[in-house]
């Protein structure tokens, strides 16, 4: 992976954090979260047209849909993010790398959620990542993929060229699989 990356990564969430606490500090109400979301909705959509964030441009989106439901908290996803990114080298890295992979070989997309506009995705619910690593970004337990696309059978020879992590088929059918990934660590 691009040791560029993380740093991306982290100055976007340190800018979108820094926007969104001083548009807080202009008022002297109390802000609540759905408003927050808003505002963060309102400067992330431009962030997406930026060259320094073309590679964030699915995490973006990622967030963008995110915010847009009412429970969400995107201060607090970016704040995640921010975090998850701070060691170089470790899980979290090697993930994101693999994903990238992923997208890059196999045209499968990554989401937190299942798309429905998509028909060939990658899906990882937000608790399995946030189960899945501890604060130092190293894996410490299995992450578990749900691939849709007849392309899964792939994945095997990809993950092993990637090298970081070992591949365990739990579920299949000609169109779906779900698997667990192992930090080979």
């Amino acid at each position: 992976m691009n040791k560029s990356y993380p740093n991306t990564v982290k100055k976007f969430c340190d800018s979108s954090l820094l926007h969104l606490y001083i548009s807080c500090s202009e008022t002297t109400r109390f802000v609540p979260t759905h408003k927050r979301n808003e505002w963060l909705v309102k400067y992330l959509k431009p962030q997406l047209t930026k060259a320094e964030y073309k590679p964030l441009k699915k995490d973006i989106k990622s967030l963008l849909l995110l915010g847009k439901k009412r429970t969400a908290n995107l201060e607090k996803q970016l704040i995640r993010l921010r975090g998850l990114v701070d060691n170089f080298d470790n899980d979290v890295e090697q993930f994101y790398s693999l994903l990238s992979l992923l997208e890059d070989e196999l045209q499968l997309p990554s989401n937190l959620q299942r798309n429905p506009h998509l028909k060939e995705q990658i899906c990882i619910s937000e608790q399995c990542i946030d189960s899945g690593f501890d604060k130092s970004g190293y894996q410490i337990a299995p992450l578990s993929l749900t691939v849709y696309s007849a392309q899964w059978p792939k994945l095997d020879e990809l993950i092993k060229r990637h090298g970081h992590f070992v591949l365990e088929i739990i579920e299949t059918s000609s169109y779906e699989a779900v698997v667990f990934l192992r930090s080979n660590n």
